[in-house]
């Protein structure tokens, strides 16, 4: 081979090589991470951000967003701008614990978290989520009762959406890692809203009833309890005032009985004149001198009726 040729030959020969060094210079963004297939064989670590040399025609670099995050609807439907897209007329219910069927629209979070699982399993990653979601949102809401879902349990469903969701893509190997689940709403689906209504109206006024009863009854039993405490304690105190008495009274007669067995007439005596002493003091007593001849006139002698004149009064004291 000619000088010259071998020249030419060589330049090609660097030149071609420099080309394919050239080619194999990758800049990955801030925001991605490379995954680099071999031969279609995926590395176990992907590349960080910055400028990387990978073999060019051996080595492939997948460069995968793992900054980006995506919002999944579960329960509703977007169109594009945002506007509400019409869902079937089953889906975005739920049947609660109690038998009850609730809409629940829910927003769910995601980004890439494992690079390499993503390049290798992630296929269609949107559909992945909803259906990994709406499984643990069945789940979760055949757990509670209507009510609760309603008031304090909405943060246990979150909790329950957002780590079952990301055990089944874990499970799926997916790559995928949730940032956050919101809920929009959880409500009675609209065919049933106004009886819903009427239902809970019921049960606050029921609330609102036993809690006016209770507080009426707390106000009363206290009050009742106090006035039979009262009674109880003037029945005992008059018991005993009486027992009292009664035993008195039974001493006296005792004391008495004792006297009257050891003098009886002078006893009898005393009694007599003390009984006089009680009975003299309200009897109307007259004392009409003989010689005098006086006529009593009764009452009726007065209004017109002849009285025959009485006998002659003795002398009473």
């Amino acid at each position: 081979m000619k000088p010259a040729a071998r020249k030419a030959a060589l330049a090609s020969v660097g030149l071609l090589a420099a080309v394919w060094f050239l080619a194999g210079i990758v800049a990955v963004r801030t925001s991605q991470q490379g995954v680099v297939l071999r031969f279609g064989v995926p590395g176990p670590i992907p590349l960080l951000p910055g400028i990387h040399w990978v073999p060019w025609g051996i080595d492939r670099v997948v460069k995968v967003e793992v900054t980006k995050t995506e919002t999944v609807p579960i329960g509703f439907r977007t169109v594009e701008g945002g506007q509400p897209a019409t869902l079937a007329a089953d889906e975005g219910q739920w049947l609660t614990g109690d038998t009850n069927i609730l809409a629940v629209e829910l927003a769910v979070q995601y980004r890439v978290a494992r690079p390499v699982e993503w390049v290798v399993n992630g296929r269609d990653t949107r559909e992945q989520v909803r259906r990994a979601a709406e499984s643990v949102v069945t789940d979760a809401m055949g757990k509670l009762p209507v009510d609760e879902a309603l008031t304090a349990g909405r943060l246990t469903l979150l909790e329950e959406v957002r780590r079952g969701t990301q055990e089944l893509l874990d499970a799926w190997q997916s790559g995928v890692g949730i940032v956050s689940v919101a809920i929009r709403s959880v409500d009675p689906p609209p065919a049933v809203l106004a009886a819903f209504q009427d239902v809970q109206n019921a049960k606050s006024d029921r609330e609102r009833f036993v809690n006016e009863a209770e507080s009426y009854a707390n106000d009363t039993l206290p009050r009742a309890r106090g006035e039979a405490g009262a009674l109880v304690s003037s029945a005992a105190s008059q018991r005993q005032r009486r027992v009292q008495e009664a035993l008195g009274d039974a001493a006296r007669f005792e004391a008495l009985r004792r006297e009257a067995s050891l003098a009886p007439e002078p006893l009898r005596a005393r009694l007599y004149l003390e009984t006089l002493e009680k009975v003299v003091p309200r009897m109307k007593v007259y004392v009409v001198d003989e010689a005098t001849r006086l006529r009593l006139v009764r009452p009726e002698a007065a209004r017109g009726t002849a009285v025959p004149a009485s006998p002659p009064a003795r002398q009473a004291w």
